[in-house]
């Protein structure tokens, strides 16, 4: 350790990992992103074989910039390493396999989708290696949002090696299913699972509720021109918003870059050394930037628009604070978001009649829309919300460093989420966000309620199962589409009965019971509590 990185102790449970490779045995490794994966696979790399034959570690990762930051890196230590990337020429390929052999290269990178080539597998048959370190593990599970199908051909690869290594799978984050996912898919054999600890206390977790694409704008302008001479990212769900957001910056005095996947390597080279190396202090990117990129002061992470998972904000937040030093994360959402990421999940799901494949996917994807939602509007403490969802027990109901603990949203001044009243006396009146984004006052009196009660209790009677809150709304309203219609909702009593009320009050509605407790979101969508279930 000392020798290579200059370090004079390893971190956290980088030991436990470290010498349970070095034993010969497979590990599943969930740290959060800082806590220094990369060190717990390249450190045994560094050790002798037990017999001195040259022995190689090989090292799947589906992150381009990874690979050549890694390699870099491990370089300027002095340990030798290469890549094969889809731009690596066959000569050079031939180049690095003949340096493998001789042991003169002690890590390879690679990406999944090489493992199938006939060229590689006859290359991994012809030498010893040691140790494969399955990087962004969590892409092995089939019901998760990154899901990466070629990493399923990882333990048919390793079936047709000569001597099964050693395997160390590693991710940043993994739920209890997820990790459970990991070892079956990758066969892991009696795995040692270290799971380090999600909290990171040096960051401190807002939200804001965004009414227009224009609040979104000026509360993020606002920001980054205040915290201008700090390091931030601002990530943004598509490629033209942050080139418009990078613009709006640039207007206001802010030193900022954009970064997506549509831009040439050359100019993401630049853009990346430009922050990593201090010339740029705010990057607007999409998910394209980030991962395996090591910026340990970044004082901020906003995130323009909700992910698709909390896995994945998560993963994004935590490139803030590295240093541990105290950072930002702020999350600016929208409740028209869920709708519409609801229903992207209904229209790739198709009908009712779909396999049972498609309908796990699309119960996972619900799942994790439901989870974000909870975390967007919940009035606890959102650390002890996230660390629950990572299974987690959380230190005490107060965190102290989140917009609930603290009674301030992410953008000093800003209400990140409003007081719902009750709606079950006679009436009730409160705030509802239209699609065009303005509050106007409604007044939702009991029989909407009850309309939308009875709906779902006819369903549950009639097919006893759940829909999304999109579904819903679309059959009460009286939607004639394939999905409704293949699904049955144009037959249950109540279908088409608010077809005079606007989407956005039942949407509203529903809400408003679900937090109150009259309806909750399970496994298939929305459906009563369990004890109502059994009363019907």
């Amino acid at each position: 350790m000392k020798r290579f990185y200059g370090y004079d102790s390893f971190r956290g449970k980088q030991l436990d990992v470290i010498t349970a490779i070095l034993q010969h045995r497979d590990v599943l490794a969930v740290m959060p992103t800082g806590a220094g994966k990369s060190i717990c696979y390249q450190i045994p790399a560094c050790a002798p074989s037990k017999d001195g034959a040259p022995a190689l570690v090989l090292v799947i990762t589906p992150l381009r910039a990874l690979m050549r930051d890694q390699v870099s890196h491990l370089g300027s230590h002095g340990i030798p390493a290469a890549f094969i990337d889809s731009e690596t020429t066959a000569a050079d390929r031939g180049i690095i396999y003949q340096a493998a052999r001789e042991g003169r290269i002690r890590l390879l990178y690679v990406a999944p989708e090489r493992l199938p080539s006939p060229e590689f597998i006859r290359f991994a048959q012809s030498l010893r290696i040691r140790l494969i370190a399955v990087d962004e593990a969590h892409c092995v599970f089939q019901w998760g949002q990154d899901f990466r199908p070629d990493y399923l051909g990882i333990a048919s690869f390793i079936e047709q090696l000569p001597e099964r290594p050693v395997i160390a799978a590693c991710t940043a984050t993994a739920t209890p299913a997820v990790r459970d996912g990991i070892v079956h898919n990758l066969q892991l054999q009696d795995p040692l699972q270290v799971v380090s600890s999600f909290d990171r206390p040096n960051l401190y977790f807002g939200r804001y509720e965004a009414h227009s694409k224009q609040d979104r704008t000026t509360r993020i302008t606002q920001y980054a021109k205040a915290h201008r001479t700090e390091s931030g990212i601002i990530y943004c769900t598509s490629r033209a918003r942050t080139e418009e957001l990078t613009e709006e910056l640039r207007t206001a005095g802010v030193q900022a870059e954009y970064f997506h996947a549509r831009m040439d390597e050359d100019r993401k080279a630049y853009v990346q050394d430009a922050f990593l190396g201090g010339a740029i202090n705010v990057i607007v990117a999409t998910t394209a930037f980030g991962m395996g990129v090591d910026k340990p002061d970044v004082r901020w992470v906003i995130n323009d628009g909700m992910p698709g998972s909390l896995e994945e904000y998560y993963q994004e937040a935590g490139r803030a604070g590295r240093d541990g030093k105290p950072a930002s994360c702020t999350l600016i959402w929208g409740r028209y978001e869920f709708d519409l990421l609801e229903q992207r999940i209904d229209e790739s799901a198709g009908s009712a009649l779909e396999d049972r494949e498609r309908r796990l996917a699309k119960t996972a994807a619900l799942e994790r829309c439901q989870a974000m939602e909870d975390y967007c509007t919940t009035r606890s403490c959102l650390r002890a919300h996230m660390l629950r969802y990572f299974g987690e027990e959380s230190v005490g109901r107060h965190c102290g460093a989140c917009d609930c603990c603290t009674g301030n949203s992410g953008f000093a001044g800003a209400t990140s989420t409003r007081d719902t009243p009750a709606v079950f006396g006679r009436t009730a009146s409160f705030h509802v966000e239209h699609v065009e984004h303005s509050d106007e006052e409604q007044v939702i009196d009991t029989d909407l309620v009850q309309s939308v009660l009875h709906f779902i209790q006819a369903v549950h009677r009639k097919q006893g199962t759940g829909y999304s809150i999109v579904k819903i709304v679309n059959a009460l309203h009286g939607s004639r589409s394939v999905s409704i219609v293949g699904s049955g909702l144009d037959r249950i009593e109540g279908y088409g009965s608010l077809a005079d009320y606007s989407g956005t009050r039942i949407r509203a509605v529903i809400r408003l019971l679900m937090d109150d407790g009259r309806l909750v979101h399970g496994k298939q969508g929305i459906v009563l509590p369990a004890s109502d279930e059994d009363d019907q």
